[in-house]
C-alpha cells in the first residue's frame, strides 16, 4: 500500500514536472516566432515555473541560449549552446535510463521473491502429498481403504452369521439325539 502511495507521488510528480517543462518550451517556441531574445528571468516569469527552473534543468537552459544565440546570429555562440544542448540532453536521457534501470532491478528482485515463495508453496505441497504423488493415487488409496472396511464389515457379518448357525445345528443335533434315544426306547425289541 505504501509503495503504491509512493508510485502515485512520483507520477504526479513526473507529470507536474512535463507541464513545466512543456510551458518553458512554449515560451521558447513565442521567442523564436516573435524573435525576440528572452532573458532567464523572462523565461521562467512567462512559463510560470521556479526562478531556478532552468539552472535544474540545463537542457532547457542550453536551449534558451541556442535561440538567444540564432536570434542574434552568433554561429559560434549557438554552436556552443548546441553543444551544451547536446550534453545536458544526454545527461537527461542517461538519468532517466538509469532510473529505469533502478525501476527494472526492483520489478526483477520483486518476481524473484514472489518465484521463490511459489517454489517453496509447490515444495511444501509435494511434501504434503507423499513428495509428488500425484493427487489420483490418494483417491485411489481411500478408494481402497473403503473396500477394505467393507469387507472387514462383511467378514464380520459372515462370523456373526456363521456363529448362529453352529449354534442352530448344535441345538439341532441335540434335539436329534433326544428324538432318536426316545425312538429307541419305544422301539420293539427284536
Amino acid at each position: 500500500m505504501l509503495e503504491a502511495g509512493r508510485a502515485a507521488a512520483a507520477r504526479r510528480r513526473r507529470a507536474d514536472s512535463e507541464r513545466c517543462r512543456q510551458r518553458v518550451l512554449d515560451v521558447l517556441t513565442t521567442m523564436r516566432k516573435s524573435r525576440t531574445p528572452f532573458s532567464d528571468a523572462e523565461i521562467t516569469r512567462r512559463a510560470e515555473v521556479n526562478p531556478q527552473y532552468l539552472q535544474r534543468h540545463r537542457d532547457l537552459k542550453a536551449e534558451a541560449e541556442a535561440v538567444r544565440a540564432h536570434l542574434a546570429g552568433d554561429r559560434p555562440r549557438a554552436a556552443a549552446a548546441a553543444s551544451v544542448r547536446k550534453e545536458a540532453a544526454l545527461k537527461v536521457e542517461n538519468r532517466m535510463l538509469l532510473e529505469q534501470n533502478a525501476a527494472l532491478r526492483r520489478n526483477l528482485a520483486e518476481a524473484r521473491a514472489q518465484l521463490r515463495a511459489l517454489r517453496i508453496q509447490e515444495l511444501g505441497a509435494r511434501a504434503r502429498d507423499g513428495f509428488g504423488l500425484p493427487v489420483t493415487r490418494d483417491a485411489e488409496l481411500e478408494e481402497l481403504r473403503r473396500q477394505r472396511d467393507a469387507a472387514l464389515a462383511a467378514s464380520q457379518r459372515t462370523g456373526a452369521d456363521l456363529t448362529a448357525l453352529r449354534n442352530v445345528n448344535q441345538r439341532l443335533m441335540v434335539e436329534n439325539s433326544r428324538l432318536l434315544e426316545a425312538a429307541l426306547r419305544h422301539a420293539p425289541a427284536e
